[in-house]
Parts: structure tokens; C-alpha cells; sequence
């Protein structure tokens, strides 16, 4: 350590330049260092038996890691260049090449050129390393949502990074590289090999690796584009030279010559409250996430006391049980401090908590009535309908299994409204300031969840048959704010009623003891809610029963006043 550096060694380190961030359970990690040096670029040219192209970025990588299975995906150059044909048969010479060399106004009487025994363009067919201790990626034909990718939700994490490149001597390029994108409900990875040969060829290599942190479900799309320099744009009259220089200007007008679709599912891992992670100069971070900020950051500092007067339920009434809180550990400095932030800043940060904490929310509501149908992912499957036309799923828990509701969209959404509606009147005693911010991030996030639910199990991919959908919801939630809050004040019968007609469609046939177990269990919810005190649903601390575990001793006592009435009159008189 004489203050020298070895001339072949990077600097920075790769820990430096390692940016890292967590999100559900998929660790995302990408890298990016100088160009290699002289002695690493002749180990490579070794291990490859190429030479590499002119610029190469041997230590640069991206990487997505789930945590819990093992299964990895990684991009890095010596990967790719090893794909590269090493045999001649694809190389763009002789028969692509006359063109080319045609082109070429100088030549040497008595000199022949020595063409390398290699693809010297470096097309790669690249698809990523995979690793994995199970299951690996297998043929599919379920396509990238695109439209999910299309909303404007806001981007947590974005990198790009090099991993080769090349100027074909003068007479083009050929470059790969790799952009991540990451949003809070999902990830998009895009590997593009851009390969221009002036007067001679266009190629576009594209592998998008897409993944949906609610299901673990990864789909890796891989398209291959390529046409004659010059053919499409020159057909469109549009200003060639420019156009060449853009790889994205060029994709739609390529032809597509090569398409595979890959899918795995991994288990998705629950996350309490989305953050990440940058690792930058050796220091860890975790922040970035604003849901992070709102706990109180220190066990030894008492949280503020709430405003909210205490529960009048004695402990261990099925008032106060009827929601359990987690309870907090002590967080990182970087939380801390951002705790402090809100708490000295609350107008500048609230939105911000508010729309993470909503999410979480919103996920809790969703989780109580989940379905999933199966056909829409196997090869020709078919979805069974209702009587009314709708999908039909597969549902466990109470509201399946012993109300006996049907796993349908319709039957989720209302059910998800109904618990959004117990949230709703809780959100009511928050601030006036702070209560519209919440309301309308909660009504959000549940509009961006029934729109995945569209596109991911029914397969509605027409944006204006969704709005269509999304626009009747609205009117249904506005209508089922008024008949709840109605039967909260006027009492249970009203209060059935309107749960009669939203969650159980107005059907003549009816579980009256079930339907009285659903009104128990909305007041009982309420209550325990209303014991809490606003840092702590404002954490999202909010873990939702079930009607039947929670209220069947309340439905199933008899009520004094029964033992009052007369005997009822039967036909003829008899009692």
C-alpha cells in the first residue's frame, strides 16, 4: 500500500459502483466500471478465442436475483460475447460483404484482406445468464402486459448500463446494453444489441425480461429484428442518416425475423413496507420509498400520543381484537432521519407517505377475497363462465367457502370496497388537511389493482373496454359510500341491506346468519379501528379477519327480547 495503483487493476472498485435496490423479495443490481484494461482484455481474448470489440466493458453487469428461490438472471459482456458465432457462418462477409466492399473506393492492387474467422459484427443472441437452484425459465406464449408498462406509475429505480461496443472500423457500430426499470408493482429489463453495417444491414436485438412482484411471475421476451440498409426508411421518406443513428426510431420498422417467449413463476414474498437500497462509496442507504418514513424510528422515544380517544372495550373484546398491529423495530439512521423530515416538513412529505401506505393498504383489502384462475395460464385453456358471463375463478376463505360466494371480479371488488369502506371512515378522523390526500390514494390504488387484475387474469387488453369497467366501479364506490354510511347511523337492518345488495348482489336467496356475521363483523372492525391511534394506521398496521373466526359468538347468542315475544300463530289457529 505505497500509494501506487497496478495499472490493471479497475478503479473504483466494483463495490463503488454497485447500485443495489430490494423490492418484494427480487434483488436488482447492476454495476458499471471504466473500460478493461490491457491484461483482463487479454484474459478474456483467451477464454473466448475472439478478439473482443474495440470498447468492453468486461466488469459491468445487471442482475435481478429472487431471493427466496435462488433464481437469477444476469447480463455481463463475456456472456454475450461467447454467443457471438466463432465458425464463420454467420459473419457478414463474402455474401453480405460484396456490398460493403463494393462500396469501398480504395483498394490495393495485390492485396487481399484476411477476414476473421469470427461474426467481427458481434451479433449476439444473448438472452441473459440463468441460474437457479429449481425451476428455470420454459417456452410459453403469455406475452409482456404492455399495457400495465404504459401507465404512468411512478419509477422508483432506473440504470443503464454498457457492456460493448464496437465502430466496425469506420463502417458502423454494434453496441449492447441493458436498461431497468423499476416501479412499485413491477420491473422491466431491456438487453439491445443495435447493429448497423453502412450500406449493408440494420439489426435489432431485443430481450426484455419483465417481472410482476405480486404474482413472482418473470416473462422473458426475446425479439430479433433486422432488414436491408436503408429498405423501410428509405420507403417512408424519411431522413436516413439521422434515422440510423437511433436504435428506437428503427424498431417499428424492422421486420421481425425471430421471437421466443419464455415464463416462470416464482413465490412472491409479502413485503411489509416497499424501500431499497443504494450502495454508493461503500455506504449503505436505505430510504427512497417514502412508506418507510412514518413509524416512529426509535424504540427508546415513545411514539406522539394520538389524538383518537382510547378504546372503551376491555382487553381481549372482540373490539379491540378485531385488528391486530404489528409491532415496530428499530430502523436504520437513513429512516430516522426521514422520519424527522415528515415530522418537521409534514405538508412536503404526506403525499408522498400517503400514496406508499395506500398501497400497502390496498393490498391488505384485496388479499381478503383473492382469486386466481388458472386456465388463463395454461396452452388452450378455457375459462368456465358464470350464468351472467363472467370469468370464473378459484377462491379459499370464509367468503368462498362458508358464505358461499362466487370467485368472480365483480364478488373481489365489492369485497375489497367493503374493507376499503371500513378504512374510509377511519381515514375520516385523520387531519382535514391530510384525510382528502388519503382518501384519494387509497381510491387510486385500488383502481391501478383492478386494472393489473384485468389485464393479468382476464386478458382485457383494450384500454377503453378497461375504462369502461374502471368508470362503472367508481359509480359503484360513490353509491356504497352513502348505503354504508347510511346503515352505520340508521343500524343493522339498513346496514344488511346495503351489504345484501353490494356484496351479495341483491340475491333472494340468502345466508341470513352469514349476512348478520358480515354487518357484526363491519361494526366490530370499526370499533378496533377506531381504538388505534393515527401513527399507527397511518403505517399501514392494519391486518384484516374474517367474518366467521371474529363474530360467530356474537351471532350465535340469543337475544333476550326473543324470549319475550309470543309463540308464533301457525295455519289453523294452532300455536
Amino acid at each position: 500500500m505505497n500509494g501506487q495503483l497496478n495499472s490493471n487493476e479497475s478503479f473504483p472498485s466494483e463495490r463503488d459502483t454497485e447500485k443495489v435496490i430490494t423490492q418484494h423479495g427480487f434483488k436488482i443490481t447492476t454495476r458499471k466500471l471504466p473500460i478493461l484494461k490491457a491484461e483482463p482484455i487479454e484474459r478474456m481474448t483467451n477464454a473466448l478465442g475472439i478478439a473482443p470489440p474495440e470498447m468492453i466493458f468486461g466488469d459491468n453487469l445487471a442482475s435481478i436475483e429472487h431471493q427466496a428461490s435462488g433464481w437469477n438472471i444476469q447480463f455481463n459482456a463475456f456472456d454475450a460475447l461467447d454467443r457471438v458465432d466463432k465458425t464463420g457462418s454467420s459473419m457478414l462477409q463474402v455474401a453480405h460483404s460484396k456490398e460493403w466492399q463494393s462500396s469501398r473506393e480504395k483498394k490495393h492492387e495485390g492485396i487481399t484482406e484476411v477476414v476473421k474467422p469470427f461474426d467481427w459484427s458481434y451479433s449476439t443472441d444473448y438472452k441473459g445468464t440463468e441460474r437457479s437452484r429449481s425451476t428455470l425459465l420454459e417456452p410459453s406464449n403469455t406475452p409482456i402486459p404492455l399495457e400495465l408498462l404504459k401507465r404512468p406509475d411512478p419509477i422508483i429505480f432506473f440504470d443503464e448500463v454498457m457492456l460493448y461496443e464496437d465502430e466496425m472500423a469506420d463502417n458502423g457500430i454494434t453496441l449492447l446494453s441493458c436498461k431497468v426499470r423499476v416501479m412499485p408493482a413491477r420491473l422491466l429489463l431491456l438487453c439491445r444489441l443495435f447493429m448497423r453495417l453502412d450500406g449493408v444491414m440494420v439489426r435489432i436485438r431485443d430481450t426484455r425480461v419483465y417481472i410482476e412482484f405480486a404474482t413472482g411471475e418473470v416473462i422473458r421476451e426475446y425479439t430479433a429484428r433486422e432488414d436491408k440498409y436503408e429498405s423501410k426508411l428509405a420507403m417512408k421518406g424519411r431522413d436516413v442518416p439521422a434515422e440510423l443513428r437511433e436504435p428506437n426510431n428503427l424498431v417499428e420498422l424492422l421486420p421481425v425475423v425471430d421471437q421466443k417467449l419464455e415464463r416462470v413463476l416464482l413465490k412472491p414474498i409479502a413485503q411489509s413496507l416497499p424501500y431499497y437500497r443504494l450502495f454508493h462509496s461503500s455506504t449503505t442507504i436505505s430510504a427512497a420509498q417514502p412508506a418507510a418514513y412514518m413509524p416512529s424510528a426509535n424504540k427508546a422515544t415513545p411514539p406522539p400520543q394520538s389524538t383518537k380517544p382510547p378504546s372503551s372495550s376491555p382487553p381481549g373484546s372482540l373490539e379491540t381484537e378485531q385488528i391486530r398491529t404489528k409491532g415496530s423495530n428499530a430502523m436504520p439512521a437513513s429512516v430516522q432521519i426521514a422520519a424527522e423530515v415528515h415530522k418537521r416538513a409534514p405538508s412536503i412529505t404526506e403525499p408522498y407517505v400517503a400514496y406508499a401506505v395506500c398501497e400497502k393498504l390496498i393490498k391488505t383489502c384485496a388479499s381478503q377475497a383473492d382469486y386466481s384462475i388458472p386456465q388463463r395460464y395454461e396452452k388452450n385453456g378455457i375459462i368456465p363462465k358464470t350464468a351472467s358471463g363472467e370469468d370464473l375463478g378459484v377462491g379459499k376463505g370464509w367468503w368462498y367457502e362458508e358464505l358461499g360466494l362466487t370467485p368472480t371480479f365483480t364478488t373481489w371488488s365489492q369485497i375489497t370496497f367493503l374493507h376499503m369502506y371500513i378504512l374510509h371512515v377511519r381515514l375520516r378522523a385523520f387531519p382535514p388537511a391530510s384525510a382528502q390526500t388519503w382518501h384519494q390514494h387509497l381510491l387510486d390504488h385500488f383502481f391501478y389493482t383492478a386494472e393489473d387484475r384485468m389485464v393479468r387474469d382476464h386478458n382485457i387488453a383494450a384500454r377503453g373496454a378497461r375504462n369502461s369497467y374502471l368508470k362503472d366501479l367508481f359509480v359503484q364506490w360513490r353509491g356504497l359510500l352513502a348505503g354504508y354510511d347510511e346503515g352505520l347511523v340508521k343500524g343493522d337492518a339498513v346496514l344488511a341491506a346495503a351489504v345484501w345488495r353490494n356484496v351479495l348482489k341483491g340475491e333472494e336467496r340468502v345466508d341470513l346468519r352469514g349476512l348478520a356475521m358480515v354487518v357484526s363483523y363491519v361494526r366490530g372492525v370499526v370499533k378496533g379501528l377506531e381504538g388505534m391511534g393515527d401513527e399507527e394506521v397511518g403505517r399501514g398496521d392494519v391486518v384484516f379477519g374474517d367474518p366467521g373466526s371474529q363474530r360467530r359468538g356474537v351471532v350465535g347468542v340469543r337475544s333476550r327480547m326473543m324470549d319475550t315475544l309470543p309463540p308464533p300463530v301457525v295455519e289453523g289457529g294452532k300455536k
